[in-house]
């Protein structure tokens, strides 16, 4: 009895996850992100090599004294997508990955961005929001969506 309900439990596990794969949602995982960054320029970017990854993640870091070393990415596996806001007036800016679909016509990396509340007290300090993930690597081509829910 204890077997059957095992089994039934793995198969329902199994149904949810054939429902996630047919939905087409990809993983990603945040390599970094936050408020600062030497890329001030709004920049949507797929970076799929190590020279690459290396010239990004060196024009990241610039404004750091002593800069960090770049996060290992096995670009055999995996490819690195990146955003970047550009040159904010001040803090409460943020610029978030929310999902990745598959789609007929590629990868669509949907994301959204956040300003402050005109009402409320910031930072007077310019940021420059970012994140930067790592998904599976996929040759298609990808499009960036911004959420309707971005303010």
């Amino acid at each position: 009895m204890r077997m059957r309900r095992v089994a039934s439990f793995l198969l329902l596990l199994a149904s949810f996850s054939a429902c996630a794969a047919v939905a087409g949602t990809v993983p990603f995982s945040t390599l970094a992100k936050g408020p600062v960054s030497g890329v001030d320029q709004p920049t949507q970017i797929v970076v799929r090599s190590q020279n690459d990854w290396a010239a990004l993640w060196s024009r990241h870091v610039r404004t750091q004294i002593p800069p960090p070393p770049p996060p290992s990415v096995d670009f055999s596996r995996d490819m690195v997508v990146a955003l970047f806001m550009g040159q904010r007036p001040t803090g409460g800016y943020a610029i978030e990955v929310t999902q990745i679909e598959r789609t007929d016509a590629g990868l669509a990396i949907h994301y959204r961005t956040r300003r402050p509340d005109p009402s409320s007290m910031q930072m007077q300090v310019l940021t420059q929001p970012y994140h930067l993930i790592t998904v599976p690597r996929a040759d298609d081509p990808v499009t960036f969506v911004a959420d309707s829910a971005s303010r």
